[in-house]
């Protein structure tokens, strides 16, 4: 009766126990992978930290950048000439615009003459004259002429007051009230007489051999 019994009772060998309960585990992963993938796709996508900046910024407004960003010294015309008063040595004083095709031919020049002669004590001042143009128009322009001066941009529109106050420095490259030519150049020994003045001056090796020749007269 027991071995009757015994083989009607269909044997379980260990493997096949295995494998039922690997199925199941199987199945329970994959169905929770599924449940989590529902959740997440009903739910709405994070924006990211670039996306929250820019929703946060004001509708039409310029993206930030480095250029927009860069300091510019604003100046009148009566501290431009105190500014060139102010300092004993050889001074050039170049006055630019960031549109004007003469002021980005001479620039180059001019850092180079700066540069030569920052060990003898010479001075150079790039001021632009432009008064539309944006903050970062001025760094962009240096840095597109290979220049390296600090963004400085005269606030006066009006010719006769700039023209007035370059004459209390000792200059009148710049008379009455019309329009001026750019760039403008003036150069100071250094005793603070203009040595040379010129508006439309764009040749950096005519600037370099009046440069040479104050910096020789005054060692």
């Amino acid at each position: 009766m027991v071995r009757t019994l015994r083989r009607l009772v269909p044997s379980t060998k260990p493997g096949r126990i295995m494998q039922r309960v690997l199925l199941v585990l199987i199945v329970a992963v994959v169905v929770l992978i599924g449940v989590q993938r529902l959740r997440h796709g009903s739910q709405p996508a994070r924006p990211s930290a670039a996306a929250a900046t820019a929703s946060d910024a004001a509708p039409g407004a310029a993206p930030a950048t480095a250029e927009s960003s860069a300091p510019v010294e604003l100046v009148t015309a009566n501290q431009l000439a105190a500014l060139v008063r102010r300092y004993p040595p050889p001074t050039v004083l170049v006055l630019y615009g960031t549109a004007d095709l003469l002021s980005r031919q001479l620039m180059p020049g001019l850092e180079q003459i700066a540069t030569r002669h920052r060990g003898d004590g010479l001075l150079v001042h790039a001021v632009n004259t432009d008064p539309d143009s944006a903050s970062y128009d001025i760094p962009r322009f240096m840095r597109s002429t290979a220049a390296s001066f600090p963004a400085v941009r005269l606030t006066d529109r009006d010719p006769g007051d700039l023209g007035r106050a370059l004459v209390s420095a000792g200059s009148e490259v710049i008379t009455g009230d019309s329009a001026y030519t750019l760039p403008v150049v003036v150069v100071w020994d250094r005793g603070g007489t203009v040595v040379a003045q010129a508006q439309g001056m764009a040749d950096a090796d005519e600037l370099e051999r009046v440069v040479s020749g104050v910096l020789a007269r005054s060692r």
